[in-house]
C-alpha cells in the first residue's frame, strides 16, 4: 500500500519547486545570466593564455629558455591586474552601486576584447601568424612565421622597413 515514509521527509508535487523558486525568479535570472556573461566574455581564456600570447606578443621565431621565464614572469603582473581589479571593484561597490560598477566593467572588457582579437587578427591575416595548439608545451606558435616575421624582432609584415602590407587574406 500507500504507507507513510519514515524519514520525515515531505515529497513536494511537481511543480512545488517552481512555485517556491517564483518570488526569487528575478534575482535567479540575473544572477545566472551574470555568470553566464562572465563566462562567455573569456577572461578564463585569456588568463590561461597569458603566457603565450605575451610569448607571441614579444617575440617572434625560436624562444630561448631565458626569453621563456621572461615571458613567464610577464605572466604574473596579469594575475595580479585581476587581483586589484576585484580589490577596487569590492572597495567601489558600495559606493558606487552594483549597475553601474558592472556596467562600466562591461564595457571595458569588451573594449579589451576586442583590442585582443584586432591584435590576433592583425598578426594572422599580416604577418602569417597561426592560433592553435604548438610543438612547444602549451605555446601558440610564435608571429612571424613569413618572410621578415611581424613580431618585435621581425622588422615588419613585408620584411623590410617602411613598405606597405599586403592586402588581408580572406
Amino acid at each position: 500500500g500507500g504507507g507513510a515514509s519514515g524519514g520525515g521527509v515531505e515529497e513536494l508535487p511537481p511543480l512545488g519547486l517552481v512555485a517556491q523558486l517564483r518570488p526569487v525568479a528575478a534575482q535567479l535570472r540575473l544572477g545566472v545570466g551574470l555568470q553566464a556573461l562572465q563566462q562567455l566574455v573569456g577572461i578564463n581564456t585569456i588568463m590561461y593564455y597569458s603566457t603565450p600570447i605575451l610569448r607571441q606578443a614579444f617575440f617572434s621565431g625560436a624562444v630561448s629558455e631565458e626569453e621563456r621565464a621572461f615571458v613567464i614572469w610577464l605572466s604574473a603582473p596579469v594575475a595580479c591586474g585581476q587581483l586589484v581589479g576585484c580589490i577596487v571593484g569590492m572597495l567601489l561597490i558600495d559606493r558606487v552601486g552594483r549597475r553601474p560598477l558592472v556596467l562600466s566593467s562591461l564595457a571595458l572588457c569588451a573594449l579589451s576584447l576586442a583590442l585582443q582579437g584586432a591584435n590576433f587578427w592583425v598578426d594572422h591575416t599580416y604577418c602569417g601568424g597561426e592560433l592553435g595548439g604548438g610543438a612547444d608545451d602549451d605555446a601558440l606558435p610564435p608571429s612571424g612565421g613569413g618572410a621578415g616575421g611581424c613580431g618585435a624582432e621581425g622588422g615588419g609584415a613585408s620584411g623590410g622597413g617602411g613598405e606597405e602590407l599586403p592586402p588581408p587574406r580572406l
